[in-house]
């Protein structure tokens, strides 16, 4: 007869399937003793595990509200942590999650104030970032395994700015270096942090500098040396005198004197000032 199915599962295993979670729930809370809250899970279920929306709190403080998937976070879910002191919750990651781990673009903010907007990778920054540093500096560019790694520039809080190549958080490779207070650059090759081989010269803001450069550009003389009659003859270096004539044989005009401008010191004697 047909209602005399032969039921193949056991007592146990129906039992099981039965009091599987699935579907909204209200409130499930961790079977374990309490720490500093007593945590639970409000949200979607299937197969007895946490699936789809769901806010969860555990005994520490962290809340996390998002996506689940298999018992973990996945999709976007934003993570923030309530502080026992101040009795305020404070975020602290606000963006993409895969297999319970930080992965794809969010914005992130850590304990000590600094606060960073990019890409993840297993729960380090990875990829592409900027970082708002809490004394001030900040970075932006390629990052690998949680440091500064590849092209990037970094401003420091007095304004100084370096742009070129990072390994593992610090400047290596070639880059250039921009001295703002001064108003010079210095472009060469860096390793360990430490500037090893280049150039320093005046940059195109230097006349915006707020203060000299420690490294100024020496002031130019001229040099009179009187011809020897016999081309074969060496000249003798302590005949040269190194002196500025106030007869000058420069036919160019008087050029016109900008006042309160400060640049290098002409050594034409046509102009008797700062030019």
């Amino acid at each position: 007869m047909p209602f005399l199915k032969v039921i193949k599962d056991s007592y146990v295993k129906r039992k099981t399937e039965i009091s599987k979670r699935n579907g909204l729930r209200h409130a499930i809370f961790t079977p374990k003793s309490k720490k500093l809250f007593k945590g639970y899970y409000r949200g979607e279920w299937k197969n007895d595990m946490k699936e789809g929306r769901g806010k969860m709190l555990d005994r520490d403080g962290w809340i996390y509200e998002g996506n689940w998937l298999n018992n973990k976070k996945n999709g976007y879910g934003v993570l923030s942590k309530f502080s026992k002191e101040d009795h305020t919750i404070h975020q602290h990651y606000i963006g993409e999650w895969v297999d319970g781990k930080k992965q794809g673009f969010a914005l992130s903010w850590f304990e000590n104030g600094s606060m960073y907007e990019g890409d993840f990778c297993r729960n380090e920054r990875h990829g592409y970032g900027r970082m708002w540093h809490c004394n001030g500096d900040y970075y932006e560019g390629s990052w690998r395994n949680d440091f500064y790694h590849g092209l990037g520039m970094l401003v420091k809080a007095n304004g100084n700015r370096y742009e070129g190549e990072f390994v593992k958080g610090k400047r290596e490779g070639y880059g250039t270096y921009y001295h703002i207070i001064s108003g010079q650059q210095q472009y060469g090759f860096w390793r360990n942090d430490y500037f090893i081989n280049g150039t320093m010269s005046d940059g195109d803001f230097r006349q915006s500098a707020l203060y000299p450069t420690p490294y100024p550009i020496p002031r130019l003389e001229l040099a009179y040396i009187e011809k020897s009659q016999g081309t074969d003859e060496i000249i003798d270096h302590d005949q040269i005198t190194k002196s500025i004539s106030p007869e000058c044989s420069c036919k160019k005009g008087r050029k016109h004197i900008i006042a309160n401008i400060c640049v290098s010191v002409n050594t034409c004697p046509c102009l008797e000032s700062i030019w």
